[in-house]
């Protein structure tokens, strides 16, 4: 569960931002949105809104980026950008250092993760947080080579194991060389790889099928979502055929040689088109089959067919695409983000999708960036708390809470917000057609 996320010098963020997920306890409206039964309370949901190009798309940029450094050693080295691309571009006077920190909860303990990143070394500062109550306890701290740690098991080896791999996290060189004793650094790596989920726009899942295989409840938690936002869906299912009766066919032969040659996986190949998991080929017990997604869809007079995704609209497939986190977030603890959550969606269907969201149980969180201002709506679907806002000042993002304003109980939120009452809209001068 993710507390707050501090941004400082990344892309369009040049001074300290701070997101968080603190509710604000004097508001009553949906009390069900606010996780109750740990130290301190959290919210499980938050609806960023700004202009196009105020940094909504940065802010998921930069928890992907922290994520991506954490898990593999060799991130900075392998990343398209050089690292001073990443920084603040629109001053004469450029900072060097990139600087996150993110506070969460994962597995009965408080988390505290600081890192700095520039050109020439790393600093990161791994503690139990003691919530601004007591004081934090310190895991380890790093500065370049440099360590300090009451949970060390032999300093030399440490030093040496960052100085091969200096541009790297100690989190994940502790997964395959433990210099650390106590399972505190494992921890927060797993809630990083486990349960910290981003999803960008377009986002694919070339193993879609064989996640809902695998796991029964996914394929009927999506068949609930499917009964309860009514997109023409009444159920969907995995057909499963045998190798030699698909392979049958000769266009299915002659697609599946194509992606066998590509496949470095003999025992398990996929196609993806479209942004679509179209099938899977698989080996268990020395039988090969092929497994699709079959969507029964209701016809004219109550008729049904079982339809391919193939033949399914973009808002489905990207609905399907978004299912594995909304139950991420609902039933494995995860803090999911989402870039443009409302991307190839109908605004009545997202609505739809959040409220079942929202006023359902869970036990995780869900953050997500969108237009879509009906989800603006305090009573039906969120709380003023659960609001934020990014706008630019010299090309500088800030990022602030709805919360901040006073805002009574009964006004529409959305119409203050399309009248720019409260920021985070696009400023449009008049378009000329003169050329």
């Amino acid at each position: 569960m993710l507390l707050r996320f501090k941004i400082k010098n990344f892309l369009s963020f040049s001074e300290e931002t701070v997101f968080d997920m603190f509710p604000n306890i004097k508001r009553e409206k949906f009390s069900h949105h606010i996780y109750t039964d740990m130290v301190v309370p959290l919210l499980k949901q938050a609806a960023i809104y700004g202009a196009n190009g105020s940094g909504k798309s940065n802010f998921i940029k930069a928890i992907a980026f922290l994520r991506e450094f954490v898990i593999y050693d060799n991130f900075l080295n392998h990343i398209d950008l050089d690292i001073s691309d990443c920084f603040f571009q629109l001053t004469p006077e450029k900072q060097q250092t990139i600087s996150f920190e993110l506070e969460f909860f994962y597995k009965e303990k408080y988390y505290l993760y600081n890192v700095c990143i520039d050109k020439k070394e790393i600093s990161e500062k791994l503690s139990l947080s003691g919530l601004n109550k007591t004081d934090d306890k310190l895991i380890f701290e790093r500065q370049g080579t440099k360590i300090h740690s009451p949970y060390l098991q032999n300093e030399e080896s440490a030093r040496q194991l960052l100085s091969l791999n200096p541009q790297s996290s100690l989190l994940p060189l502790n997964q395959r060389y433990p210099v650390l004793i106590g399972s505190d650094a494992n921890k927060v790596y797993d809630w990083f790889t486990k349960q910290l989920d981003i999803i960008v726009i377009n986002n694919a899942i070339p193993t879609l099928i064989y996640q809902m295989q695998q796991n029964p409840r996914l394929l009927k938690f999506a068949n609930q979502v499917f009964e309860n936002i009514g997109i023409g869906v009444k159920t969907l299912k995995i057909a499963n055929t045998l190798y030699e009766k698909w392979i049958a066919n000769p266009k299915n032969a002659a697609i599946f040689q194509d992606i066998r040659i590509k496949s470095k996986e003999p025992n398990f190949v996929f196609r993806m088109e479209n942004n679509r998991n179209i099938y899977n080929v698989s080996v268990h017990d020395g039988v090969r089959s092929v497994q699709e997604f079959l969507f029964n869809q209701i016809g004219q007079s109550g008729y049904h067919k079982e339809m391919k995704i193939s033949s399914q609209s973009d808002g489905t497939v990207r609905l399907l695409t978004l299912i594995p986190a909304m139950y991420g977030a609902m039933f494995l603890n995860r803090a999911v983000f989402i870039d443009e959550i409302d991307n190839s969606i109908h605004p009545n269907l997202i609505f739809e999708l959040l409220k079942f969201f929202g006023h359902n149980k869970s036990n995780g969180q869900l953050i997500f960036t969108t237009h879509t201002t009906s989800l603006l709506n305090q009573q039906e679907l969120v709380r003023p708390d659960e609001i934020w806002l990014t706008e630019k000042s010299n090309g500088s993002t800030r990022m602030y809470s709805l919360n901040d304003f006073k805002l009574h109980h009964t006004l529409n939120i959305e119409n203050g917000y399309l009248d720019g009452r409260y920021g985070g809209v696009p400023v449009i001068e008049e378009i000329s057609a003169e050329v």
